[in-house]
């Protein structure tokens, strides 16, 4: 009888330091060149690894989630607060179809089980099996999602008011993580955030042999630009009601507008967002801008025109120089650009160059098409 309390006490006590572990996650297991949003921590002795993930949403600021992704029965540390994800998540719902891209790049999109907005996705494995992979919506169908019985949900952020969202997949015990590839600056930090996906399904490496060709063509490509003697100016946008929203002189397009050898024309925008000017401002920019890109939805100059009489002046479409960044687009009202072109930023580049430089590239427009 001793010996029998003597072993469910010692089971009791290595239970108890298990579930109080102590061990401390300070091992850089990967730390991005380019992504700002996120890192991985691994500490001696564990298999086990930490995503952190920073201010996945607009407007966030000094906002950090952690995800325990949990390898060999491994438990997290003692004052963890955040998500488990157990490792080499199988079924996955993804609710943006940029992390369908990212999966894909790493060979691993057949682990897509649900995804939000089916018939606007490009991806030809998501295409070719639409019975089976089921569609969330804009918001998620907790019903069909519980039907699913995922391993993780990869979660598009839009601010505090997704608490709802969150709170409901704990209720229901379904690990997920945010990601937010949207919020990176840095055409390939964009890109890097596949490391992250990689990690989750137990593919780290594949994901860093996928991303390490990247940065070495768009250098490439950016190096090439860099020797063109001038620099068209470059408009964006068209009018969303009464305002037309001009990305910051940081963001994404703006660099790669800079390192495909232009000059974005809208250079007052120092913020950390998109800023809404006056229509008579843009219509004075875009009677001076030497190229127009992002049209809307537009696919010909008469298609634009019609939009807007004023249009018309604008000195892009006199010179028959606007491209919008809709060549690959569905059927359903789907365009790749938002999809792959995130995990693609040396061909989005390469396009750039084509419209600003057409001497440097001879390839074809991948991304974006020439209105005409």
């Amino acid at each position: 009888m001793k010996q029998i309390l003597f072993t469910v006490t010692c089971l009791l006590t290595l239970l108890g330091c298990q579930s109080r572990s102590t061990i401390t996650f300070t091992k850089n297991v990967y730390i991005p060149q380019y992504a700002k949003g996120f890192d991985i921590m691994g500490a001696d002795h564990t298999e086990s690894t930490i995503v952190h993930v920073r201010n996945p949403w607009k407007g966030a600021e000094d906002v950090e989630m952690s995800y325990f992704i949990a390898r060999n029965d491994e438990i997290p540390p003692q004052d963890f607060k955040g998500v488990v994800i157990p490792a080499g998540a199988k079924r996955i719902v993804c609710m943006s179809s940029s992390y369908i891209a990212m999966l894909d790049a790493f060979g691993q999109v057949n682990r897509v089980v649900g995804v939000s907005g089916i018939h606007f996705i490009t991806n030809p494995y998501i295409n070719q099996h639409k019975d089976e992979i089921k569609d969330m919506g804009a918001e998620i169908n907790y019903e069909l999602l519980v039907g699913l019985n995922p391993d993780l949900v990869l979660l598009y952020g839009i601010g505090d008011a997704q608490s709802t969202v969150t709170d409901k997949l704990k209720e229901l015990h379904i690990p997920y993580m945010y990601v937010a590839e949207y919020m990176e600056e840095s055409p390939l930090g964009k890109a890097e955030w596949m490391v992250a996906l990689a990690e989750l399904t137990d593919c780290r490496e594949a994901g860093k042999q996928a991303f390490q060709d990247i940065p070495e063509r768009y250098n490439a490509m950016k190096e090439l630009a860099a020797n063109a003697t001038h620099r068209p100016t470059v408009m964006l946008n068209t009018p969303w009601q009464d305002s037309w929203f001009m990305p910051s002189v940081k963001s994404y397009i703006a660099r790669l507008i800079s390192d495909a050898g232009g000059d974005y024309i809208y250079k007052k925008n120092t913020s950390n967002g998109a800023e809404a000017i006056g229509l008579e401002t843009a219509y004075e920019l875009i009677r001076k801008a030497d190229v127009w890109l992002n049209v809307g939805s537009a696919i010909s100059l008469d298609e634009l025109k019609a939009v807007n009489p004023n249009f018309k002046d604008a000195k892009a479409i006199q010179t028959n120089s606007v491209y919008n960044n809709n060549l690959r687009r569905t059927p359903g009202g789907g365009n790749d650009y938002w999809e792959s072109g995130s995990i693609h930023p040396d061909i989005v580049l390469r396009d750039l160059i084509k419209i600003l430089h057409p001497e440097l590239v001879t390839e074809e427009l991948y991304y974006f098409r020439h209105l005409e």
